[in-house]
């Protein structure tokens, strides 16, 4: 009976630390050594520039411009004894070298369209932070967990881009493009409340 017992108390301790919820830490990052020239982080308040868009444009895609922007993470996993902590880096941010624009359309109107795709990435950003903040990670599953999360958020922000361009045809629309600019505005207003 009493090795039984012991038996018994090995694999519930076995099982609780693997089953334990991780201390999970979910930081938004706005400075990166790693992100270098190439890449701009997304910060609040800060505007794109033409001179930002450094790509060869694409003269047979219907686009006058085109902005490759996106968010990225980092994991950090760290066990000490009995505690496990997950720090999770989250990033948006624009890519130089892959936007680009059309000679004879930088004109502010069309950099509002394109900032508005990076605006975009921003809010589906913080979106798939709140995703994570929700979810209840434990040992055995955050890798599979923040995979999935960051799948749906990923193809959230693509349906959301696709839509965008879809309703404005890339800008062509001035009063849909008036529209989007509202709600985009709308969503990043909500944003910076929920932060404050």
């Amino acid at each position: 009976m009493k090795k039984f017992f012991l038996i018994s108390t090995a694999v519930i301790a076995f099982l609780s630390l693997e089953a334990q919820k991780l201390n999970v830490v979910v930081n938004y990052v706005t400075q990166d050594a790693a992100a270098g020239s190439n890449n701009i982080l997304y910060a609040p308040g800060e505007l794109l520039s033409w001179s930002d868009f450094k790509a060869s444009p694409v003269e047979g895609h219907d686009a006058a411009a085109l902005s490759n922007a996106g968010f990225g993470i980092k994991l950090m996993f760290r066990r000490l004894g009995d505690a496990s902590q997950l720090t999770i880096a989250v990033s948006c941010s624009f890519s130089r070298k892959d936007s680009w624009v059309k000679r004879g359309n930088k004109t502010t109107y069309i950099l509002n369209h394109e900032q508005k795709h990076f605006d975009i990435a921003y809010i589906s950003t913080m979106l798939f932070i709140q995703n994570l903040k929700k979810a209840t990670f434990t040992n055995t599953n955050y890798a599979a967990l923040i995979e999935k999360i960051y799948n749906e958020s990923a193809q959230a922000m693509s349906d959301m881009q696709n839509h965008y361009d879809g309703e404005t045809s890339h800008s062509r629309i001035p009063e849909k493009q008036a529209e989007w600019d509202e709600k985009v505005n709308a969503h990043l207003a909500l944003v910076k409340a929920s932060l404050d």
